[in-house]
């Protein structure tokens, strides 16, 4: 079994490198946009080359294509690091209640689901990866359409006279930033952003895989009780059985499969849960978790700008404050690529700003700050100097 804290912790590198990623797109596509839109002094002149001179962006979908077959390579040597930890994890558990289970190498059934869940995590995650683009008004377009109707867009109303072209490369650097790199699920029509669709993958693919081996591991050891793991901040629904005790047979005196919702996707071991569970041994093992600790899991509620929270609200408004942290981020990459540097500044102030709010509730809140989940290519130590500078500049 694999703890709550683990499942945390597990796909953040994962994401970091994918937003490097990003990063370094949205940079190179802003310096891009910025060097077509000024080739010329005369906009007439101006408008026929970018007429002529074509949309594609090879060179950055190769780069894409090969980094997220990387990031796959990595994804899947997490996940089977994680098998094995689980297993190992489970074996221990079992040799307490005096039960011996067999080493993974050694159990073939086990093996064999590995083997066919890995190929098939592979080919999901393979197929929600394979178009990358940009969200323009809340319309998905691939990497060289949001290309061509960017700079087609820019170079009208350079050519109308409607803008200049300093708030013509603003408008379509700008969309970069607030968009960041999306992919998209052709059979549902939902765009997510490739973070978020490397931390879905690699948290609820890890926990389905190990929790059916888990479940497997209870039929080889004919194991009925199961202590669930705990963890503060459960959104509602969980916290209701988190800490529990599962009779998988439904006796009467334990909570049952269908009260946690196994095998639902809201429900235990579903969409980003990182509750797992492990085998009780009536009369020798001792619970890790009573009401009163149950109870004491969570801070106490609090009033935060007229506003009341409860311990999973405030670390989902902790999240929502990192992902605009994060827009602004790209925006400042983008706007960084672009050589906009008075753009650059107020958005430099505008982190600023966030940051101090970020603090102050996660302080009022007693949530540890997330720092790195909010990290971005450009900032370095010396794109981060770049920013505390322009700050400073501004509020001269």
């Amino acid at each position: 079994m694999l703890t709550p804290e683990y499942l945390k912790a597990l796909p953040e590198n994962m994401v970091r490198a994918l937003e490097t990623l990003e990063d370094q797109v949205i940079f190179d596509i802003s310096r891009r946009i910025s060097k077509d839109m000024t080739l010329t002094e005369t906009a007439d002149y101006q408008i026929n080359i970018l007429r002529d001179m074509g949309y594609s962006l090879p060179e950055i979908r190769d780069a894409l294509a090969a980094n997220m077959d990387i990031a796959a390579e990595e994804l899947d040597a997490l996940m089977i690091q994680s098998v094995q930890d689980s297993y190992e994890g489970d074996r221990a558990a079992y040799a307490l209640g005096g039960k011996v289970l067999p080493p993974l190498a050694d159990n073939l059934p086990i093996m064999q689901f590995i083997e066919g869940a890995r190929k098939q995590w592979l080919q999901d995650f393979s197929n929600l990866t394979g178009t990358y683009g940009f969200v323009d008004n809340g319309i998905f377009k691939p990497l060289d359409t949001f290309y061509r109707d960017t700079m087609n867009y820019a170079v009208l109303q350079v050519g109308s006279s409607a803008m200049d072209y300093q708030r013509a490369i603003r408008e379509a650097v700008r969309k970069l930033g607030d968009s960041g790199i999306t992919t998209i699920d052709y059979i549902t029509g939902k765009h997510f952003k490739i973070e978020h669709v490397a931390r879905m993958t690699l948290l609820t693919g890890t926990n389905q895989i190990t929790g059916h081996i888990s479940l497997a591991n209870a039929d080889l050891m004919e194991q009925d009780l199961m202590e669930i793991t705990a963890h503060p901040g459960a959104r509602p629904s969980h916290a209701e059985w988190q800490g529990e005790i599962v009779s998988r047979s439904g006796r009467i005196g334990y909570i049952g499969l269908d009260y946690i919702g196994y095998g639902d996707v809201g429900g235990f071991m579903g969409a980003n849960c990182r509750h797992n569970w492990y085998p009780f041994f009536e009369g020798i093992s001792t619970r890790n978790w009573d009401k009163q600790s149950l109870s004491g899991l969570d801070p106490p509620d609090f009033e935060y700008n007229g506003k009341h929270y409860t311990a999973y609200e405030a670390t989902q408004k902790q999240r929502q404050i990192e992902r605009q942290m994060r827009a602004t981020k790209r925006r400042l990459v983008a706007y960084d690529g672009a050589g906009l540097k008075d753009d650059f500044t107020a958005q430099a102030v505008k982190l600023r700003l966030q940051k101090d709010a970020y603090k102050d509730f996660s302080r009022a809140a007693g949530l540890p700050e997330q720092n790195v989940r909010h990290q971005t290519y450009k900032f370095n130590r010396s794109a981060s100097a770049k920013t505390v500078w322009a700050e400073r500049k501004a509020n001269k």
